[in-house]
C-alpha cells in the first residue's frame, strides 16, 4: 500500500469511528467514499464491514444500559430481511448506480428535515420494522447502512442517548448477519489482498477511544444537528465519487 493511499485511508477511518463512535452511526457513509479513491470499491465494503464489527464491540459494551430492546429487536429483524436481496444485488448491478440513488434520497431527506419537516408514523413498530429493511438492504449492497434508520429516529425525535446505544446494537447485530451473508454468497472473492486493512487497524482504534471520551459532552440539539451533518457531508461525497464512477463526473 503506496504512502499516500495509506493516509488517505488512515484519515478515513480514524474520521469514520470517531464520530461513529460519538453518534452511533455513520461508519460506511463516512469511510467507503474516501477509501474507494485509493482502493477498489468492493473491497472497500467488505473491509468497511470488519473494521466497523471492530468498533461495535466495543461501543456496545458502553451503551448496553440504555437500549431499548423492543426498538432493537424490531429494526435488527427488518434489516435482516433486507440484507438478503441486497447482498444479492452487490454481485450483479452496478455500485455506483445505487450510491447515486441513495444519496439523492439522503440529501432530499437532510433538506426536510432542516426545514423541521416531519412524518407522522402512526404504528412505530411497522415503521422501524420498515425502515429497517430499507438499511439492510443498502447496508449489504453498498456498506451504508445507518442513514434511513438515523433519519427515521430523529424523525420520531427520540433521545440522544436511547438514538446512540440503539443504532450502537442494531448496527452491531446487523453487522454480524451481513458478515455471515457475505459468506453464503462468496462475496469476500471481489477482495485481491486483505494487506490494506491490516495497515488501517490502528486509526480506526484511536478514533474509537477519542470518540468516547467525547461522546457525552453533547446535547441533544447539537446531536441532532451532528447527525444530520455527518449524512449530508457523506451522501455529498458518496454523489461525488458514483458520478465519478459512472463517468458523469470529470
Amino acid at each position: 500500500m503506496e504512502l499516500l493511499s495509506l493516509l488517505i485511508g488512515s484519515v478515513a477511518v480514524f474520521t469514520a469511528s470517531f464520530f461513529a463512535t460519538v453518534s452511533g452511526f455513520g461508519y460506511a457513509l463516512i469511510a467507503t467514499p474516501l477509501m474507494s479513491s485509493v482502493l477498489p470499491l468492493k473491497s472497500v465494503i467488505i473491509f468497511v464491514l470488519f473494521l466497523t464489527m471492530m468498533m461495535r464491540v466495543f461501543t456496545m459494551y458502553t451503551t448496553f444500559k440504555d437500549v431499548e430492546w423492543k426498538t432493537v429487536t424490531v429494526v435488527s429483524l427488518g434489516c435482516l430481511i433486507g440484507i438478503q436481496p441486497g447482498s444479492w444485488v452487490l454481485k450483479i448491478l452496478s455500485v455506483p448506480s445505487l450510491g447515486l440513488f441513495l444519496s439523492c434520497a439522503l440529501l432530499t431527506a437532510v433538506f426536510l428535515m432542516s426545514r423541521k419537516y416531519k412524518i407522522q408514523v402512526e404504528n412505530k413498530t411497522a415503521g422501524r420494522f420498515g425502515i429497517g429493511i430499507v438499511s439492510g438492504f443498502f447496508g449489504a449492497s453498498t456498506s451504508v447502512s445507518g442513514p434511513p434508520i438515523v433519519l427515521y429516529f430523529l424523525n420520531e425525535d427520540m433521545p440522544k442517548v436511547k438514538m446512540r446505544a440503539n443504532m450502537t446494537w442494531i448496527f452491531g447485530l446487523t453487522l454480524v448477519s451481513t458478515a455471515a451473508t457475505y459468506l453464503f454468497t462468496n462475496a469476500y472473492a471481489v477482495v485481491e489482498t486483505w494487506t490494506p486493512f491490516y495497515y488501517l487497524v490502528p486509526a480506526n482504534m484511536l478514533g474509537v477511544f477519542l470518540g468516547e471520551r467525547c461522546a457525552k459532552f453533547l446535547s441533544q440539539e447539537l446531536f441532532r444537528k451532528l447527525a444530520l451533518v455527518i449524512v449530508c457531508l457523506g451522501a455529498v461525497m458518496m454523489l461525488v465519487s458514483s458520478l465519478k464512477r459512472l463517468g458523469l463526473l470529470g
